[in-house]
Formats: structure tokens, sequence, C-alpha cells
């Protein structure tokens, strides 16, 4: 006996499963088994591996919903995998989140302690320090609740982004793509947060609609174009007018520079240039250009540039979200909204204005600090996302398409599976927009940028010629300055896949585990972070970070609403877990979940799971206590009734599903089928009959043990639980998935399962007659079954039956009875109860009425199949049915009448 184990002997049923008593306990168990380790596991050596890589949470806060459901679907995978004979690594860490936990710090620090600006007062090393004590608290955390999750981590491989192995895996991957000449240091626009004073990437943006005036101009009196804009302080910066070459209204003006004075610092050089982008039915069919502060812009400047056909870039917005001095002396040091009425004023007076128009905007805003974000040139440092690879031939966009497309270099094994496919389009159709990657961000916390600069000295008291060294290290030397800036924290985090097993070096677990061969994540996650781990991937390995990548939803309050600490609607993953139990947590967030789409959780759907888990339970309980002597049962038993070979058929089935279900990553129809075998089959019916058959031990048990297997990557605690009764010396987490059987039916299967439906139909009419007649559950009744060809089967299982249904009498027979009776078909099966203790009048108006329900239905299929445009158009499968459906009404109509006769006897 392995001595981890030896508290399990002491462990008996309660009444009820009480999840808080057995929880702590399991993980401790689990934990020092050691298997959550791949290397550990029994015969480890001869396993296939398979890796998932946790989505590592940020340290700025609590695990929520969404976390627990990712945690969810992770370990569901992980322990069907492991007991599918795997050698299973899921590898958890956290992200140090560099915008996100410096915003959250910075706020805490200026509510909390009253300090107004923290950068300022605390300096660089004194907030990277108050940073990194909220950063260690908060991971602290956040493993603990991981690990109340149950999920199935190797916590020897505990990982941070921002730790050691990860940093030297950034500066490495920094300098290998600096000296590949696919990081750069160049002067581009940016999206500019003035608030946090920090770059944002295009994918951290938040768009919200708001009001806004659409301004329609011309630049002077004489200018021959009128351009419309919502943001006319920004034409203090023009440098073009984009038309459509083939508009013949200003063909004539295409490659003319015409220089107007509107009070900027300098007369505006307004070049008009032809661009097939524009559209000359919108509008006044020509665009104002303003590289500065438009990113579309911006890439007009570059093409025109590249064309040999310069337009020019001047910034009259800086950083600070006011007006700069280029933009003249009417306007400098004026916020944009003032500097924007005082512009308009001036058009007006001018009559330069030609009209104004309300309009709705999108306007992008930092998702970190909240503030409408301004479009300014910058110097940053950028990844080139279309330059050419030297010695691959392709460029990072032409890797990213390649992966999940034709799979790299055309190699079908290096290419990723998307689910649901239709984020494959949507990552494709990112790929062919996406522009150069703004890597730099203007804070302190997260990886600083491994550049060093230093001037060097030209004698005469003169310092010119910056030097620059690409290092992890400080040069050798004076003068040296690193880099204020540090990486955006999707640098990192696209090293994850490879970064966790070891690289840069050439580790065993690299070699092992890499590709990983699935990753979960939310759709908001797409672009953000599953394409920067390919393009990292397919960069530093030229092979994929995964094989297959499984895209969900958010989790939502009831009403559909996000939760949110403003709305007061969220739900704390502990809480719940202490009121139900992680079983049925995890259940609630599984079940009903659809690969892409949202869903909703509600306090109904966590009570049914937790109903649910008691259930299994009591099934277990009933079963442990009423078996002579609990052992495993490693083989199918063989059969000895019909009710033995449906409930082992069922089990066949079953297995099979759920198999094929968890290949597909079904998980919510996994539940759903396993659900309705436990509850529907086994509880409801093969236990039921076993009270009446007896000596079924053997099979109660295998169905037992194969339950637990089938329901444990779902519901680990309360099947581990069980599994410890059966004295077993390994837990059930490493025990072997059961063995799939081919999902065909033979005929006597097909048999079988028709028998299993008369069966149940049969016992469940009869108790509804039972039930609507007012019949007491503890009296017996004399029941009559007219089997038609089903005798034989229905004498077979009459015993059954009448157990089931409390009959006093079964009686088989093909004649009619000759007292009042209550009756029923099932199929071409009559059954009767005969009406002694029965109201006779209750029974004859209950028969009235679907007598009078099955006539008008009689009717309407007769009008159907008389009409000729109908049997004419319809084809012959859908009309023999409609005939089949009358035929057998009229067969139920006659035995109707029957009946209500036999009342009046």
């Amino acid at each position: 006996m392995l001595h981890y184990l030896h508290w399990f002997m002491s462990i008996t049923l309660d009444k009820a499963w009480e999840a808080k008593k057995y929880e702590d306990e399991l993980i401790a168990a689990w934990e020092a088994s050691g298997f959550f380790n791949p290397d550990h596991l029994p015969g480890a050596a001869d396993k296939k591996p398979y890796a998932i890589m946790m989505p590592p949470p940020n340290v700025t806060g609590i695990l929520h919903l969404g976390h627990a459901m990712e945690n969810a679907l992770m370990d569901t995978m992980a322990r069907y995998q492991r007991m599918r004979g795997k050698k299973v690594l899921l590898l958890p860490g956290t992200d140090h989140a560099a915008v996100a936990t410096q915003a959250r710090v910075e706020a805490n620090l200026m509510k909390e302690r009253g300090i107004a600006n923290p950068r300022q007062q605390l300096g660089r090393e004194g907030l990277l320090a108050e940073v990194r004590a909220y950063a260690e608290q908060s991971k602290s955390t956040i493993i603990g609740q991981i690990k109340k999750l149950g999920t199935s981590c190797d916590w020897d491989r505990l990982a941070y982004t921002f730790d050691d192995v990860r940093s030297k895996a950034v500066n490495t991957m920094f300098k290998r793509m600096y000296d590949d000449g696919l990081i750069y240091r160049g002067y581009r626009t940016v999206n500019w947060s003035v608030k946090g004073q920090s770059t944002c990437s295009d994918d951290e943006l938040v768009y919200i609609e708001r009001p806004a005036t659409l301004y329609t101009f011309k630049y002077s009196a004489d200018f021959p174009i009128a351009i419309a804009t919502t943001r006319p302080e920004t034409k203090l910066g023009d440098t073009a007018v984009a038309v459509h070459p083939d508009d013949v209204r200003y063909q004539k003006y295409i490659d003319q520079t015409l220089t107007v004075d509107i009070g900027a610092a300098a007369p505006l050089q307004i070049k008009i240039i032809a661009r097939t982008d524009v559209d000359p039915n919108f509008g006044t069919g020509a665009l104002g250009v303003t590289p500065a502060h438009s990113q579309i812009d911006f890439a007009m400047y570059e093409s025109q540039k590249a064309a040999g056909d310069a337009i020019g870039i001047v910034a009259v917005i800086g950083n600070d979200g006011k007006m700069t001095a280029a933009a003249g002396l009417n306007y400098v040091g004026l916020t944009v909204e003032e500097a924007r009425a005082k512009f308009v004023d001036y058009l007006k007076a001018n009559n330069l204005l030609i009209s104004e128009e309300e309009t709705i905007q999108n306007v992008g805003t930092s998702d970190r600090f909240g503030d409408v974000v301004e479009v300014v040139p910058m110097t940053q440092w950028w990844v080139d996302v279309n330059k050419t690879i030297h010695g691959r031939g392709k460029s990072l966009k032409d890797l990213m398409r390649e992966a999940v497309t034709t799979g790299l270099g055309g190699d079908g094994s290096k290419k990723i599976t998307i689910t649901p496919d239709r984020f494959t389009q949507s990552y494709l159709s990112w790929i062919e927009h996406l522009r150069d990657w703004c890597i730099s961000r203007q804070i302190w916390w997260g990886h600083r940028i491994p550049v060093w600069y230093r001037t060097r000295d030209q004698g005469l008291g003169t310092r010119d010629k910056e030097e620059t060294v690409v290092s992890d290290i400080q040069p050798d030397g004076d003068g040296w300055v690193q880099d204020e800036d540090t990486l955006d924290t999707w640098f990192s985090a696209g090293l994850w896949t490879f970064s966790t097993l070891g690289w840069p070096n050439q580790t065993k677990d690299l070699e092992t585990y890499h590709p990983t061969a699935w990753m979960q994540m939310g759709y908001e996650l797409v672009f953000f972070w599953l394409a920067r781990m390919i393009l990292m991937s397919t960069y530093a390995l030229n092979d994929i970070p995964f094989k297959q990548v499984y895209i969900h939803g958010i989790v939502r309050a009831a009403d559909g609403r996000k939760f949110s600490k403003s709305l007061g609607n969220g739900r704390d993953p502990l809480e719940l877990i202490e009121q139900y139990g992680t079983d049925a947590l995890r259940l609630s967030l599984l079940a009903g979940i659809a690969p892409g789409n949202d869903t909703r959780f509600y306090d109904e759907k966590i009570t049914g799971a937790r109903n649910f888990v008691n259930k299994l339970w009591n099934v277990a309980r009933f079963i442990l206590q009423s078996v002579d002597t609990v052992e495993l049962v490693n083989s199918e038993p063989a059969a000895k009734t019909f009710a033995d070979e449906w409930i082992l058929l069922e089990l066949r089935s079953v297995t099979a599903l759920v198999t094929e279900s968890m290949e597909r990553t079904e998980f919510s129809y996994a539940c759903e089928k396993l659900r309705e075998f436990t509850w529907d089959y086994f509880a409801d019916w093969y236990l039921e009959i076993a009270k009446v058959e007896k000596e079924k031990d053997e099979i109660l048990l295998y169905v037992l043990q194969n339950l637990l297997k089938l329901w444990h990557p779902f519901l680990p605690f309360v099947t581990e639980a069980i599994w410890k009764n059966f004295a077993s010396q390994e837990l059930l987490l490493i025990q072997a998935w059961p063995a799939s059987v081919s999902g065909e039916e033979s005929s006597a299967n097909q048999k079988l399962n028709e028998q299993a439906g008369v069966f149940v139909e049969i016992v469940k009419t009869l108790r509804n007659l039972r039930s609507e007649n007012n019949i007491a559950a503890a009296k017996k009744v004399n029941v009559i079954i007219n089997a038609g060809s089903q005798a034989q089967f229905i004498t077979e299982q009459s015993n059954v039956i009448s157990a089931l249904v409390r009959a006093e009498t079964l009686t088989l027979t093909e004649q009619k009875p000759t007292e009042p009776a209550l009756t029923a078909m099932v199929g071409e099966v009559e059954v009767y109860i005969l009406a002694e203790a029965v109201d006779a009048d209750k029974e004859r108006t209950r028969l009235s009425a679907e007598l009078e329900q099955l006539t008008k239905y009689i009717s309407v299929q007769e009008i159907k199949l008389s009409n000729e445009e109908f049997t004419a158009k319809a084809p012959a499968a859908v009309i023999a049915k409609e005939k089949a459906k009358l035929a057998e009404a009229q067969v139920a109509i006659e035995s109707l009448q029957k009946q209500l006769v036999a009342l009046e006897k």
C-alpha cells in the first residue's frame, strides 16, 4: 500500500457529499503523490508527452469565474489525457502584466496613501519596490486559488513571466531579432495614452462610440478642394490631400503642392496625391492627410516616401495631449478641445466652414488607463513584421500565416488547428492588416529594454555619434545609460510555450514537450496572445507553439452582462466553492458551453450541478453499502439478465461517446451524455431493477468503477473520494481510461435497445396511470398487458415490471379486460390497471378528451393526404410517414373507444 493513501482507509461514505470534508485532503494527497509531475508517473519513460501551458493570470488581483472556467477546461483535458496513458505536463504560471499591474499599484497609492504622483514622488526604484511587493502577494494568492480549483499542475515547473529564466529568454529573443534586423528603433506614429504617459498597441485599444461633429471646410478661400473631419485641430498639421486618380473633379490638381496659411507656425505645404483607396463618392471625395496624427495617414506617408513622392509630417499635438509650437502661437499649449473650438471659430470668421453635421464616431481608449488615446509620432522600438528574414526567405507575417494554413514550409505536421474554425479566418484577416508592432512602453514595471547608449567624446568639449549596444548587462566602460523604456508585456507572453521549457537553453523539457499539444484561451486573446505566440515560436524555433487551440467565450452574469466591480455583480469562485463545492462549480462552468460562444452563469445552474454531484455520491453509497464485498472488477462481468445486457451495452456506448467527445473537445456534450447515463439509465432504472433481481454485485461495482473513471476529469474530488473505498493502491488520478469499443451497433444491440425502450415506457406509462388517478404509492394494483409481438419479452420481465409498478398481479393476455380499467398504449402494447379503486368518472373524462384530440388530428391528416398538391410535391418518404401517423392514430382511437366501453361495464 502506498503511504500517501493510508488516511483513506478510515473514511466512510456519509449520507451526503460534504465537499469541505474531503477537498483539502485530496489536494494534499494528489500533490504528495508526485503525479502532477509527468516525470513521476508510472512508466513515464514509455509514455507519449502531452503538454498544456496555462495561460498565466495577471498578478493584478484574485481569480474570477473566467479563470475558474479556464482551469476547469485545462484540468479536464489534462486528467483525461493522463488517464489515456500520456505523460501530461500542465505547466502553471503567472504574468507580471506590466501596464496593468503598474496602473493598479499607482491607483492604489493615490487612493489609499494620498500619493498624487507616484512616479515623481517615489522615483523608479521606489515605485518598483511597491509594485514588486504587490505582485508577489498577488502571485501567492493566485497560486492558492488555482490549487483550490483542483488543477493538476506540475508545481515543480511553476513559471513567472518576470523571473530570471523568462528574463533571459526575453533578452535573448530581443537581441536575436535585433541582429536579424527584425527589431529596430524608428520614428513612427503610436497610440499614446496621455494619462498613462505610455504607448499602447493597436490591440490594446477599447473602442467606444461618442457624439461628434463632422466639419466640412476649405483651407483657404482659393483652395480648390474641400475636406471633412471630426478633428479640425489636427488639420494644422496637414501635409497632403488625397483624391482618387480617376476623380475628374480633382485630376488636374494631382501632384501640385499648394501653400496655405491657416495660422500654424508655418504655412502648410499641401500636396495633392492620388490614392486608389480613396472613395470618390464618400463626402467630398477628398481626404486631408495628417501623417503625424493618424495611423492610416502615416501609412500613406510611408508609401508616398517609398515611391519617391514624399509628403511632410508635422506634429501639432504633444505627449502631454496639448498643442505644440508647430500648431502656431494662437494654439500652442491649448488642449485639443480648446484648439478645436478656436480653429472652428477661425474657419467661421473667414467664411471657410461649409457645413457642420452631427455624427457618431468610434474612438480608441486605453484599456488600462481609460483615456482617449492620441496618435502621435515618436521614436520607439518596433518589430518589423514585413521584412524578409535572412536565410528564411519569408517575413514574420508569412510564418504566422503558414502556421494555420499549409503548415510551416508546407509541412502539415507543423500546422495549428483552431476550434472553432471561424477564428482561423479572423486570425488570417488580422494578419493581412498587421502593422509593425510597437514593443516599447514608457512604464517602469516590466522587462527593461536591453539596449545601452553613450555618446563619444569628440574633443573640444563636444560629444556626438551615439553608440548603441544590445545586451542584458552594462557594457564595459563609462558613460553607458540603459534605455528607459520597458517591453510590451505581450513580448514576454509570446515566448510562453517555450521559455517555460528552458529556452534559450536546449533542455530536455524543450525537446520533449514542444510544440505543446493543446492550448485554450478566450477569444479576446486571439490577437493579443495567440498571434504573438505563433510569431515568436515560428521565428525562434521554426515550429508551431501548439498543435490545437480551443477558443472559448466569456462567462457572463445571468442577465447576459459582463461581471464587473462597477455593476457589483461579480462572483468569487472561492465563495462558490465554499458553498457548493469545487466539483459543482467545475460542472456548472463546463455544462452548456460551446467553443467560441459566451456562457451565462446563474445560481440554478450551480445548484443543479451540486445536486448531481450528490446524486453520484448517493449512487456510490448505495452500491458500496449493498454489495457483499467491495472490490475492483477489472473486466466486464457476464450478463445474467436482460437488464444486465442493457446496462453494459449503455456503458459501452457512453464510454465511446464521451471518448469521442473529448477528442473533439466537446466538453459539454460529454457531460450531458454522462449525466444522462448516470442519472437516467443507471440510477433511475438499473439500480431499481437490481433491488428486484438481486445478485448483481459484480456488475454494480464494474459500472460504478467505470463511471468514476469517466467522470474523474470533470469531477475529480467526488470521484477520487469514492474510489478510495475500493482499497486500491493507486489513485484514481492515474487509472487507465475505460476502453472504447466501436460505435457500430449490431442487430442484437439494436434489438436490445428497442426492448429496453419498450420496458421503460411500459413502466413509465403504468406509473403515470397510477399518478394521474391518485392511486396511493403503497397500494398494489392489478395489471393486465396485451403485449402483441412483445409477449415473450414482457413475460420474461414480468416480475421486474410488477415490482417497479407495485402490481398485486400482472396478467399477460390477448383479451381485453371485461371489467372497468385504466388503459394506455405503448406502441402496439396495451396496458391496463383494473379500476377497482379508480374514479371511473374521472377516467372517462380523461379518455374522452384524448379521444376528441385524436379525432381532430385524424381529420387534419386525412385532409392533408387528400390534398393533391401535397401528394404531388412531397417526397415519397414523407407521404409514407404521414400515412403511418394516420394509421397509428386510427388504431389508438379504436383502443380508446374500447376503453370507454370497458369503463361502462
